[in-house]
């Protein structure tokens, strides 16, 4: 059995995400302790909890002490089963950090599997559903990966309410990812998402964004929710790679602060001029060592991708080298 500290490295619930695929996969039964233990609740929350039994459910495998708030789970994976499912967080939990957690099993069934999930899909500190549908599919498309995703109704934070669905065929062969530069840029946008709340915010946010990038194109959509929500999001489409950055808007945080934290992305981005960005570099690191591995220009790796590398090499005998540039770039590599 495995022994996972969930206190350890960066300490949040993507160590039990990845921790469980890779159990699931492997075969591996997994002992976590300490989970979340520094987080301001810790232990296991509804998100947590959904993602811990889709995967005991795709697998038919066994869980202990998956309860809310437990700070200690076993899982015993059984084998993967193809199949259709419907999970539900119950919170405006992120519906797209389960997707990332079921999606890399269900590829080693023997045929095609339809998920349904719901929950936030707009939400924070969490990639949103527009990131997963024009950034993080894409890239494991380019691994051989047969997947896509349908966004049936927006969640936002705190109403939740949202659904997201998965088409995932079995995989036929991985292929090597590389990602070492971006191309020329094809397109730029910002995009403000909002249900339930007055339009001039929106539009303030689009046209705060765009005074910094007048060359970027804006579009304010108005959306079906079960509750008020709103999100700014910037998409920046290059010849070789789509990078996406948003922020969810909050009661107590001004349109101006939205707009503010977007652009403040956009420009780190453009400065280093490194095609996958800390957040996808994070989110990539799974399905590479899964597949084929490869390599990706990134910048500065950040403490999720150094702790995720960390539980990758616990269940998998796989060299991941992170190479400084010394110019605010790294290459990450992953070699099979």
């Amino acid at each position: 059995m495995i022994e996972i500290d969930g206190s350890f490295g960066e300490g949040g619930g993507q160590i039990l995400r990845t921790a469980l695929t890779l159990a699931s996969v492997t075969g591996e039964a997994v002992h976590f302790t300490d989970i979340r233990k520094n987080r301001r609740k810790p232990g296991l929350m509804y998100q947590h909890l959904t993602c811990a039994k889709a995967v005991a459910e795709i697998t038919g495998g066994v869980l202990n002490g998956a309860e809310l708030n437990s700070q200690e789970m076993i899982f015993t994976p059984g084998s993967i089963a193809p199949g259709n499912y419907h999970f539900v967080v119950g919170t405006a939990g992120s519906a797209i950090l389960v997707a990332q957690t079921v999606l890399p099993c269900l590829l080693f069934g023997y045929e095609k599997s339809k998920v349904e999930i719901c929950g936030g899909t707009h939400v924070a500190n969490a990639p949103i559903f527009d990131f997963f549908q024009s950034v993080y599919l894409p890239c494991l498309q380019r691994m051989g990966i047969e997947a896509s995703a349908t966004l049936d109704q927006v969640g936002f934070y705190p109403a939740g309410g949202g659904k997201i669905t998965l088409d995932i065929s079995p995989l036929r062969e991985w292929k090597k990812l590389e990602i070492m530069s971006s191309g020329t840029l094809k397109k730029a946008a910002f995009t403000a998402i909002s249900h339930g709340i007055k339009s001039e915010i929106g539009s303030d946010e689009v046209a705060l964004a765009q005074r910094e990038f007048p060359e970027f194109e804006t579009a304010q959509t108005e959306v079906d929710s079960c509750g008020p929500g709103n999100v700014l999001l910037a998409k920046l489409e290059y010849e070789n790679i789509t990078e996406l950055f948003s922020v969810c808007g909050e009661f107590n945080q001004s349109r101006t602060v939205v707009a503010k934290r977007v652009i403040g992305m956009v420009k780190s981005y453009q400065k280093y001029a490194a095609p996958v960005w800390r957040f996808l570099a994070d989110q990539l690191l799974l399905p590479m060592a899964l597949g084929a591995g490869g390599k990706f220009l990134t910048v500065s790796p950040s403490q999720h991708t150094e702790t995720n590398i960390a539980v990758i090499r616990k269940f998998m005998n796989v060299q991941i080298d992170v190479n400084n540039l010394q110019n605010g770039q790294h290459i990450i590599e992953v070699k099979k």
